[in-house]
């Protein structure tokens, strides 16, 4: 993606690839130039020319976080509310494709290269980091495509002036807020971009598969630049919970079958009632038991996963719920001593339950202190739901009998 360099007079063209937990960057640096362009773009009294690009090669590592002191303005709860608004913004007839979270117009955390040292002449690491971004891919009638959206605290709150070929129009609303747009391919790509009197910098780009239109005119980009819960400055509403997180099905060949959205309804809502039909406890849920979510792993194909934070009165623990289609080939493992304590059961129906403890090593090692438990139910269908739990010590995950109830909860099946 392209970023305009804040008032600097350049630009930034990068190709970026997620390393690990950083990130490895190239990209052109654009030197706009000094001279005024004859070109009249509306909006612009000055435009400048396009510039010329040159090659850079830069390297160097971020990591993504919701909260970072480098970025007080972003949550965990402001991605989810930023979320909604997104939503909120959208046509009433533009249809959201069902996918992972992070396809889902769901915010992501900002990745910060705010340390990078010994960038070229006219880079700064802001430019590439210090903004959250959602994409998704929406459906209107026939047409189908893209759209991102990226939002940042902007550097300076005055636009950089016009180039050439980057724009076609620039409006300034009753507010002050600037809005450029583009319209490329005759409708193929629109974008725009707006700088918001409160320090709000948003870019939004909605581009058509194949030859088609894009989803979305530059009416409705605009709409959605201008939403207020999108600002930088927007408050959060109290009690609004973090996203959730990411989590995957892990399988050596993704299985075929794809999970729609009715199908994950329905598994949540079977686990949501067992949940409120469970004998009354002291644990308490950071979200519904019912909020499974497409794998990460390959966007859905090889199942459907959660992983939510447990309280008690004595502790915290995390829990971990997965559904595949398709199990796996099952391997059997033989005891060791202070390895996994494990147990399996096959009932007249022919379904497989594999009970694992796992104890904290008093040497450390690969579990250290924490405390695992996991069931594993693999039914003649194929199906496998996997429930684990753990916590460090001194505090104790849910039982095995508590998780064997999840795991074989009526109604988990495809």
């Amino acid at each position: 993606m392209g970023r305009r360099g804040g008032g600097v007079g350049v630009d930034v063209v990068v190709i970026g690839a997620v390393v690990a937990v950083g990130v490895v960057v190239a990209g052109l640096l654009n030197d706009a130039g000094r001279e005024d362009y004859s070109a009249q773009i509306p909006g612009c009294d000055v435009v400048k020319p396009p510039a010329e690009s040159r090659r850079i090669n830069f390297a160097f590592a971020g990591s993504p976080s919701y909260d970072n002191p480098r970025y007080p303005w972003f949550s965990g709860p402001k991605a989810t509310a930023m979320t909604a608004a997104l939503e909120g913004a959208l046509p009433e007839d533009a249809e959201l494709e069902f996918a992972p979270p992070s396809q889902s117009l769901h915010f992501e955390p900002i990745l910060d290269f705010g340390d990078a040292t010994d960038l070229p002449d006219g880079i700064n690491a802001e430019d590439f980091g210090g903004s959250t971004t959602a994409q998704g891919t929406l459906t209107r009638g026939e047409t189908s495509g893209s759209l991102m959206v990226d939002v940042r605290r902007a550097r300076s709150t005055v636009p950089p002036p016009c180039v050439a070929g980057e724009l076609d129009r620039r409006s300034t609303l009753p507010d002050g807020t600037v809005i450029d747009s583009q319209e490329q391919a005759r409708g193929l790509t629109r974008s725009v971009m707006a700088y918001l009197p409160d320090g709000t910098g948003m870019w939004v780009r909605a581009e058509g598969e194949e030859s088609g239109q894009a989803p979305l005119t530059i009416e409705e980009l605009t709409a959605i630049v201008t939403a207020p819960g999108l600002r930088v400055t927007a408050l959060v509403p109290a009690g609004t919970p973090s996203p959730p997180e990411p989590c995957s099905v892990k399988e050596d060949e993704p299985a075929t079958y794809e999970f729609d959205r009715a199908t994950v309804d329905r598994l949540n809502r079977v686990l949501d009632d067992h949940w409120q039909r469970r004998p009354a406890g002291p644990a308490t849920l950071d979200r519904p038991l019912g909020s499974l979510q497409l794998s990460d792993l390959d966007a859905g194909r090889s199942g459907v996963c959660e992983v939510l934070t447990v309280t008690t009165a004595e502790s915290e623990s995390r829990l971990h719920v997965a559904i595949a289609a398709e199990a796996p080939p099952r391997m059997d493992e033989p005891e060791r001593p202070n390895g996994p304590h494990r147990s399996t059961e096959t009932f007249p129906d022919g379904t497989v339950v594999e009970r694992v403890e796992v104890a904290p090593s008093p040497a450390g090692g690969a579990t250290g202190t924490e405390t695992i438990r996991s069931v594993t139910v693999t039914k003649p269908s194929g199906v496998q739901i996997r429930v684990s739990s753990s916590a460090q010590a001194p505090a104790d995950p849910l039982g095995i009998d508590e998780l064997e109830a999840i795991a074989t909860a009526p109604g988990l099946e495809l």
